[in-house]
């Protein structure tokens, strides 16, 4: 490929590099995890669960050391919890897509030294 045609993929994946740079360096804070509806029986014979109509909550879920945990969340707060366990999402999205675009700048790079070499006098070509 030319080295034209190479600078402008280099362009076009250095713009797509900072957008994905801009996702991370934004202030908003995030939680680990995910905010999940959690239905249970408790096992009390007389229940309503015990009929099918299971016993709600709303839960924070995240890892830790390899560790599950699991907390309450009040239910006038789980929009609050929702928002922050996406901003973490979008946070973890970014981060990988940015790995995969540095590995295809530094290709790009590699392709465009490539192209742009010349052999010294009297050598042999590859």
């Amino acid at each position: 490929m030319d080295a034209s045609r190479l600078r402008l993929q280099l362009r076009t994946a250095g713009r797509q590099f900072a957008l994905q740079l801009r996702t991370l360096l934004e202030h908003d804070a995030f939680v680990r995890g995910g905010v999940y509806r959690l239905r249970r029986r408790c096992g009390k014979a007389g229940c309503r669960c015990a009929r099918g109509a299971l016993h709600e909550s709303w839960v924070l879920l995240w890892r830790e050391g390899g560790v599950q945990h699991l907390r309450a969340v009040p239910a006038e707060e789980t929009a609050r919890w929702r928002r922050l366990a996406e901003g973490y999402r979008r946070f973890r999205l970014a981060r990988r897509e940015l790995l995969r675009q540095h590995r295809v700048l530094l290709e790009l790079v590699e392709q465009l030294e490539a192209a742009r070499t010349v052999a010294p006098p009297g050598a042999r070509r590859k």
